[in-house]
């Protein structure tokens, strides 16, 4: 396909961008030629609009363009306005862009009227074309929003589903090299799932949808926007929230990634050398790992547990002095960073290697050692960008090593132990690390036997109401009497959940989807007539559920939560104090 010249990418609709070499970053600019009423969308940039004009200048004069949509602020749009306008007769001619965009916008003194989206019901006439603005707001901007043509069915779409591009692509080749080149792009922009989601939402009213034309990346077809679509809806955003000084976006994506990939091998293996050997994998893809050592003290504080990915068992060190003075040496360490094979901690524990060395600490700041990462100094470019990468993997490592504490103290000392950590305190349900281990015997167990497997999502609808009129001890009271109706309401082989702060799982061994339905249905009539009496004060409250089967023919548990997650939701969106299994 020659891209010297426009692409019409539907009937009336043009590309008529450039391709910017070696740069990921392409930015594309679309026409709709529709006589002296014509629209030109997201101008572009002074890099590129020569050739723009050119590729205009073959479809339609300049001065037919009535409209310039605007879908942001930002150079890569507005920047050659300044040469459009010198070309141009301004009279009767409009930028289309949200307030929040003009309130900088109009900083450029341009001699152009303005056409606020907002103010004209969110739609444009422009002769026999009918244009929708979607409002899609802080997904790149406070005022950010879409284009949808209602005659071609076109979203244009500005920075959402736009992406990086090492290979010019104009059109999607597929869902995988697609949502690939998304996904960073993506998850820097967008500040949390939350504001992505939510424009998401948006956006889907007007399915179905023919096209999706970004501003950057590729033109999406038809056949690739819904799975494109699921896999943004999974992304962790907000990447500039946890990394600061490193510029590589698309490492930290993969590095977002392999977090996530690391918290769930946590989840699903508390095997120590399991997990920092994934750990090791991960890591060894950006920089060159020699191994992972931690030490940290027993539970009496007297003797020092070795935990090293290249022994791959556990030893102890029994010496009590030698064990106060790591702890001490974890307390005044407080921060990782860089130490070499003269530090006093090194000296200590006969570590030869340049290290990463951080504390290892808990979720409540105690101390419990310390670790070391390995590595070559040679190897590290920018030591900025590799410290802030290896601060992020100190919890996840901690995570590890705490954990592998845990169970060599369970398997050694005390068993009761282990029943206190798959317990939640409050409730007295399971936790949703003992999910984590139950979740996948179930799901193998009901394939292996064909049998019915179910779960149930309930979440306490405005809980956080209850908690700001009368309290958190009230709200602890009113979470205790909705897990003593859940208990009351199960068999004993079922395995109750508290999942998050308000929010339950049941787990319900050989139970079809009709069977769990009826049971979240009686557990929402029990809370609908409950009555939590505290302080003088009557509490009532309600529950919204959704509920999952094997029936719906799922790949995995996290399937199956997910699909009791969406229905959940539904069930809120539909009015709360509804349980939903379709």
């Amino acid at each position: 396909m020659g891209i010297d010249k426009p692409i019409e990418i539907a009937e009336d609709i043009y590309w008529v961008g450039h391709k910017i070499e070696n740069d990921p970053f392409q930015c594309h600019v679309y026409l709709i030629k529709n006589k002296d009423e014509s629209i030109l969308i997201d101008p572009g940039s002074r890099i590129t609009y020569e050739h723009t004009r050119e590729k205009i200048k073959k479809l339609v004069d300049l001065n037919d363009i009535k409209y310039f949509i605007c879908h942001h602020q930002d150079p890569d749009i507005v920047g050659c306005m300044y040469d459009i306008l010198d070309e141009i007769d301004s009279k009767d001619k409009y930028i289309v862009t949200h307030w929040r965009a003009w309130a900088l916008l109009k900083h450029y003194n341009w001699n152009i009227q303005l056409y606020e989206v907002e103010k004209n019901g969110w739609r444009l006439k422009a002769g026999d074309r009918k244009l929708n603005f979607i409002f899609t707001p802080y997904m790149h901007f406070p005022g950010a929003f879409c284009t949808f043509d209602k005659k071609n069915k076109i979203l244009f779409s500005s920075d959402i589903f736009g992406g990086f591009t090492d290979d010019f692509e104009l059109f999607s080749k597929d869902v995988e090299s697609c949502f690939k080149s998304i996904k960073p792009f993506h998850e820097h922009y967008i500040p949390s799932n939350v504001i992505l989601n939510y424009g998401l939402d948006r956006i889907q009213q007007y399915s179905p949808i023919n096209l999706i034309a970004p501003q950057h990346g590729s033109i999406i077809k038809k056949e690739h926007i819904e799975p494109v679509i699921e896999n943004l809806r999974k992304l962790k955003c907000g990447l500039f929230g946890d990394y600061v000084d490193t510029r590589e976006i698309i490492t930290l994506s993969e590095l977002n990634t392999a977090m996530n990939e690391i918290i769930n091998i946590i989840a699903y293996d508390e095997n120590f050398f399991k997990v920092i050997d994934a750990i090791m994998t991960i890591l060894g893809k950006f920089y060159s790992i020699d191994y992972i050592r931690a030490y940290v003290a027993d539970d009496d504080e007297e003797n020092i547990i070795v935990m090293d990915s290249e022994e791959k068992h556990i030893r102890l060190i029994e010496d009590k002095t030698k064990t106060r003075n790591m702890l001490n040496a974890s307390y005044y360490l407080k921060n990782g960073g860089v130490f070499y094979n003269s530090s006093s901690l090194h000296n200590m524990f006969n570590i030869k290697e340049s290290s990463y060395t951080f504390p290892i600490k808990d979720k409540k700041d105690k101390y419990h050692g310390v670790c070391f990462i390995a590595f070559n100094y040679n190897n590290i470019n920018d030591l900025t960008s590799y410290l802030e990468v290896m601060s992020k993997f100190e919890i996840p490592v901690s995570m590890a090593v705490l954990n592998q504490k845990h169970l060599f103290n369970l398997e050694n000392k005390n068993k009761k132990l282990y029943e206190e950590t798959i317990k939640d305190p409050l409730t007295g349900l399971f936790n949703r690390r003992y999910l984590q281990l139950i979740s996948e015997q179930e799901f193998a167990r009901a394939a292996r036997f064909k049998h019915n497997l179910s779960l149930i999502m309930l979440d306490i609808d405005d809980f956080k109401n209850v908690n700001d009129t009368y309290g958190h001890y009230a709200g602890d009271n009113v979470l205790r009497n909705i897990a003593s109706i859940i208990k009351q309401n199960i068999r004993s082989i079922d395995i109750p959940i508290r999942y998050g702060g308000e929010e339950f799982l049941i787990i319900l061994p050989s139970t079809n989807k009709e069977s769990a339905y009826m049971i979240a249905e009686r557990i929402r009539q029990a809370v609908n007539k409950m009555k939590v009496h505290f302080d003088k004060n009557e509490i009532g409250c309600t529950i919204s559920g959704g509920v999952s089967s094997t029936e719906d023919i799922p790949k995995n548990v996290n399937y199956m939560i997910c699909l009791c997650d969406e229905r959940l939701y539904k069930a809120k969106q539909n009015g709360k104090n509804k349980i939903v299994a379709e």
